[in-house]
């Protein structure tokens, strides 16, 4: 069964370069209505929706419809941090950050909203911000004294003022914080007498988006009256008794705080504002917000395969290389589920990027190829992601990548462990319920460990290690009753959940991609791009291939899927189709081990057809099935040793010829380069060019009578 998905009214459907607004949920499915002046109406089913927002051309975009996001797009020329160069993203991430320390310290009422509040504690939320940026800087490496660190200069108190003020007219959104410096100045907003008037009455001017003082408010009051008193006077009527300011003033304090933060706002930002207290963080509805923290797992391991250990002695096991793993785990607040495991040799940004990427997609595959009996479809959109102040987390391409599909990033002050509770339980669940009896356990501390031999009883490999806590987590942990959901299993509490209130909608594919994508450049030919041996072109690129100085293009590829990519034309990114559609759906694992199979068989040929490679590729999968029944081998990209080094040796020089490339109405080349030449082939004592489609794959390996083509990639 399909789960609901949590839209609402200001979301922005895309599809098939149609816009459509979100109208309705029924017990099937959502109704849709066309922006365009025909109203007309779509309709689409749970799973009909969450198959669609796979499409490259389709595109989900939350709070679409908000006034603010409206106004931010006139203002502002991006809608996505991520496509910003390095500085202005870097600063982007750190204005973020003063912004989180300074609501963090507002909500325990030790700063308020004036220069000078904010003055006394701006040195507090400098020490939180550098400590956050120290993290950044001192990687992964151990801490020695002397080392160097570079600093920004924090902002004033009216500075970080004004960039809450952008943040919340922005409706909490990140891409308010961009610098424009070009507009510096003041641009507060000025009201005249007849727009005050028309605001309403009294402290009902209060709860409005034009978040007006409460001095403006009692001012405004004071006029209305006012001029209320002379009409009342020309008609012979006592005046009214005008109220004070501090009368208005105390009758607006007493209003209830959150109702008015979100008439104020925004509900989204009024629910970010209101979400923290000291006893822990609360959630209502999955994907919600979720918690990542990284943990050195309390267990020995052998780097090394498994099925690769049989057959090795003694001495060659003992030589293998063993050391503990890092496990990177995010948890869902509301249900308790486990959205997304990983391990790491070190903490790194890459694989917890690949852990972002992981919790917004459907993990079933990971489970069953881990033997499992549930499914692992725990999935959905970023909303709020906490982590604490580990140098992957405030990589500034981690937090970035969070920005482009709508989250929020949430970093509480370090030495509150309460506030990230969930996560930091399940890993005490993990060290008592599953990681005892298993060998090479190295404990919790030297005096529980004793004189166990840890790395002499080592025998695990990584990737069995995945698959004990994938089986765990999935067919054990899911399925308990947990005493925090008050007896519910986290399963059941998120099927409950998601029918109830929906799940926060899924990322669109091209925007996956965009966010979490492997990033790459290459250079552009009449063919489009080549990556790995295959070649991806869409309108944008031939439009830049024929029009542009430049020669080269970001793009960004998942490993999971190799069929279409991301490319970055100018400030947009577009979607590429690969010209061989044997690619659709294959995984990168698979297409490395076709293309050194196909480079043992055909040692000496450049070109091969997308026939002969699509033989291959089916074949591989063939096997890979069969490995994976066996082994579950597709548990090796979510262990260090999946880690891709990108390989890239193995695909260069090689070309793969199309069946149909004239589908893609591909430009001729304008050189010699960019096309085959063929070779002579001796007939009947005479010498005839091989024609450019001949099936000469069957020649064997002899270079003499094999395709060559050079490739300038």
């Amino acid at each position: 069964m399909t789960l609901p998905l949590r839209l609402s009214s200001f979301d922005r459907l895309t599809v098939d370069w149609r816009t459509y607004r979100f109208r309705a949920q029924t017990d099937e499915g959502y109704s849709f209505e066309c922006t365009s002046p025909s109203k007309a109406t779509v309709f689409y089913g749970f799973k009909e929706l969450r198959d669609l927002l796979k499409r490259p051309d389709v595109l989900l975009e939350r709070g679409y419809f908000l006034v603010e996001r409206a106004t931010l797009r006139k203002t502002t020329k991006v809608d996505a941090v991520g496509v910003l160069p390095d500085k202005a993203k870097s600063e982007v991430v750190w204005r973020d950050a003063y912004i989180g320390f300074f609501y963090q310290l507002e909500r325990r009422g030790e700063v308020k909203r004036t220069e000078l509040s904010v003055k006394r504690c701006l040195p507090r939320i400098e020490v939180l911000v550098n400590k956050q940026a120290g993290a950044v800087q001192g990687g992964w490496v151990k801490k020695r004294a002397g080392t160097k660190k570079e600093y920004r200069d924090p902002p004033c108190a009216r500075t970080l003022l004004e960039w809450v003020r952008r943040f919340e007219a922005a409706a909490a959104s990140p891409v308010g914080l961009i610098p424009r410096t070009h507009r510096s100045g003041n641009r507060k907003t000025r009201f005249s007498l007849e727009e005050l008037r028309l605001l309403g009455l009294c402290i009902e001017g209060y709860l409005t988006r034009d978040q007006l003082s409460k001095r403006q408010v009692a001012e405004n009051c004071k006029t209305l009256f006012d001029e209320e008193n002379k009409k009342r006077a020309k008609d012979g009527i006592p005046p009214l008794r005008v109220p004070s300011k501090r009368k208005v003033e105390r009758e607006i304090s007493k209003l209830d705080p959150y109702a008015t933060y979100a008439q104020r706002h925004g509900v989204e930002a009024a629910n970010r504002e209101f979400m923290l207290y000291e006893e822990g963080i609360d959630a209502s509805y999955p994907m919600e917000r979720i918690e990542i923290d990284e943990w050195c797992v309390d267990l020995i391991t052998i780097l090394a395969k498994r099925g690769a250990l049989d057959g090795l002695t003694r001495e060659q096991l003992a030589a293998l290389p063993r050391g503990r793993r890092w496990l990177y785990l995010a948890i869902d607040c509301a249900t308790r589920c486990v959205v997304g495991m990983r391990l790491a040799v070190t903490p790194n940004a890459e694989d917890a990027m690949a852990l972002l990427s992981d919790v917004t997609r459907d993990k079933t595959d990971l489970a069953i190829a881990a033997g499992c009996k549930s499914d692992w479809a725990h999935y959905g959109g970023l909303k709020t992601v906490a982590t604490d102040l580990g140098a992957a987390f405030v990589d500034d391409n981690f937090r970035t990548a969070i920005f482009d599909v709508h989250g929020s990033p949430e970093t509480p002050r370090g030495g509150l462990p309460q506030l990230r509770a969930r996560v930091e339980r399940i890993f005490g669940t993990f060290g008592t319920n599953l990681l005892p009896g298993l060998a090479g356990r190295t404990f919790s501390n030297p005096k529980a460990r004793g004189d166990y031999p840890s790395e002499d009883m080592a025998s695990i490999t990584d990737d069995a290690l995945i698959q004990m806590l994938i089986l765990y987590v999935v067919d054990v942990y899911h399925n308990r009753p947990h005493r925090g959901l008050q007896g519910e299993t986290p399963n059941n509490c998120w099927k409950r959940l998601a029918k109830e209130k929906g799940v926060v909608p899924d990322v669109p594919e091209r925007v996956r991609r965009r966010a979490f994508g492997r990033l790459l450049s290459r250079g552009v030919t009449g063919r489009g791009v080549r990556v790995f041996g295959i070649d991806y072109t869409c309108a944008a690129l031939r439009q830049f291939h024929i029009h542009s100085h430049e020669e080269e293009v970001d793009l960004r590829i998942d490993f999971n899927d190799l069929g279409w990519i991301v490319v970055r034309v100018g400030e947009e990114w577009f979607p590429a189709q690969a010209l061989q559609k044997c690619f659709e759906g294959k995984t990168f694992d698979v297409w490395e081990a076709a293309a050194l199979q196909l480079r043992h068989q055909r040692r000496a040929e450049a070109l091969i057809h997308e026939e002969t490679v699509a033989r291959a590729l089916r074949k591989i999968e063939e096997i890979n099935a069969a490995e994976q029944r066996k082994f579950g081998a597709v548990l090796r990209t979510v262990t260090p040793a999946g880690l891709r080094r990108g390989k890239e040796d193995l695909f260069l020089g090689l070309s793969i010829q199309p069946d149909d490339p004239e589908g893609f109405d591909l430009p001729p080349e304008d050189d010699l380069f960019g096309h085959q030449v063929p070779h002579a082939q001796t007939v009947a004592g005479r010498e005839e060019a091989v024609p450019e489609g001949d099936e000469g794959l069957d020649q064997g390996d002899d270079p003499e009578l094999s395709a060559w083509r050079f490739d300038f990639d």
